[in-house]
Formats: structure tokens, C-alpha cells, sequence
């Protein structure tokens, strides 16, 4: 059985702990990570006939969303995110501009996936983006979590919830941090950082953070848990 992986850095695992380290599989499973940071839904869509073509897959894991909210608040900012920014739009990472454009472009995902004969999609919901579930950022990404679970029982793809477990750990949590990364330049010194610490725990208990190292990329609490969260929904349990 061959499992592809298509989504974003929380999938490519180059920033932070990868969930990849964390899906259980059957021996005879031939998974290829198809992750590409900064990746936002249109550029999923623009390379998935590409690479259903070279995997041909059984199953599809689709983990996309946070950076159509992300790139576009990071070109607010302006200063050196304006070329970061730049470089991932040129690359073909557009962020959708509003919900409803998203969950078309899902569904175009999913249906191709579908047409090339794919027997189970998994749509995986978007983790909480900082740690504090109040957040402005965060309500944006309920917004397009609805677009995501719709758009799975619409289409015919099995759900992973991940969103769901995520925020029943953190919900515990009387006083959140409300740490976030703040210029592209935290990128490259925390994965130094965690190479160098082979880990990211201590990383995520300096700033207060439970599930993640910098608010969006995971450390080994939340890799495992989305690890399983979508290992559940491949093997169908």
C-alpha cells in the first residue's frame, strides 16, 4: 500500500518535530512525504496531479490550511517577511482570500484525488496556530476548518481531526502562552537549535508552549498526537 503525504511543513517536518516520526503503519506500507513549507491550498491543488501521477497512491493525506491564513498576515507585517512572502507566492504558495475560495479549492483537491482512482483521502484539519484558542488567528482558522470537515463529508474523504485534539489538550490549560514566531530569521535558529538539542521540549517549555515549539510547528507532544490522530483515519479506526 503506498501512502502519500501532501500538505505543508507540518508534513515536509523541517521545522519542529514531523508527525510522519509518529504514523503507524502495516510493514508493507510505502509512505512518500510530499510536504513543502509555506504551502497553501492552490499550490497543493496546482501540483496534485503531478504527484498522484509518480505515486500512484492508495491513500492521500491532505494537511493544508494554516499558511492561507499565515502569508497574509506575514505580509502585513512587511520589513523582511515581504520577501519571504514573495518567494512563496512566486514558488506557486497563494493563500486563498477568504473561506468560501478555500473550501472550493479543497474540494478540487479532493475530487481530483478521487478521478485518479484513489481509494481513501484523508482530510486533516488545521492545528490551532498559537496556543492561546481565543486568538484572533485562531477564530480565521476555525473559519476554514468548517470549509475543511464540509468539504470531507461532501466529498467523500475520511476525516482527521486533528484540530479537534489539539484543542481538547490545550483547553486544559488555565493560562495559555501566547508566544508566536516573530520574523523569518526564528525559522533557521530554532531548527539549528533543534538539531542541536535533538528535540524540541526544551525549546517549547522556555516559551510556555504544550503542543508546539514556536505556536505552529510541533514539538514531540503534538507530533505524536497528530501522528495518531491521522494514523486512526488511514487505517479507518
Amino acid at each position: 500500500m503506498t501512502v502519500t503525504l501532501i500538505g505543508n511543513s507540518l508534513t515536509a517536518g523541517n521545522l519542529g518535530i514531523p508527525y510522519a516520526r509518529f504514523l503507524n503503519f502495516p510493514e508493507n506500507t510505502h509512505m512518500v512525504n510530499r510536504g513543502r513549507d509555506g504551502d497553501t491550498v492552490r499550490g497543493i491543488r496546482a501540483r496534485m496531479d503531478e504527484v498522484l501521477r509518480s505515486d500512484g497512491p492508495k491513500v492521500v493525506v491532505v494537511q493544508t490550511g494554516a499558511n492561507d491564513i499565515l502569508l497574509p498576515e506575514m505580509a502585513a507585517r512587511g520589513g523582511a517577511w515581504t520577501a519571504f512572502v514573495d518567494k512563496m507566492v512566486e514558488r506557486g504558495s497563494v493563500p486563498t482570500p477568504n473561506p468560501s475560495e478555500f473550501g472550493a479549492a479543497y474540494r478540487e483537491i479532493l475530487d481530483i484525488a478521487f478521478s485518479w482512482g484513489v481509494e481513501h483521502v484523508i482530510a486533516v484539519t488545521i492545528p490551532p496556530l498559537g496556543e492561546d484558542l481565543a486568538s484572533q488567528r485562531n477564530q480565521a482558522r476555525r473559519n476554514l476548518n468548517d470549509q475543511i470537515r464540509g468539504m470531507a463529508d461532501a466529498g467523500g474523504a475520511r476525516l482527521a481531526d486533528v484540530a479537534a485534539a489539539f484543542e481538547s489538550e490545550l483547553a486544559g490549560i488555565e493560562v495559555p502562552s501566547e508566544w508566536f514566531f516573530g520574523k523569518p530569521a526564528d525559522f533557521i535558529s530554532d531548527v539549528r537549535r533543534v538539531r542541536r538539542e535533538k528535540g524540541a521540549a526544551a525549546m517549547s517549555e522556555e516559551r510556555g508552549l504544550y503542543l508546539t515549539m514556536d505556536g505552529a510547528h510541533l514539538n514531540e507532544r503534538g507530533a505524536a498526537l497528530m501522528g495518531r490522530i491521522v494514523s486512526d483515519a488511514v487505517l479507518g479506526r
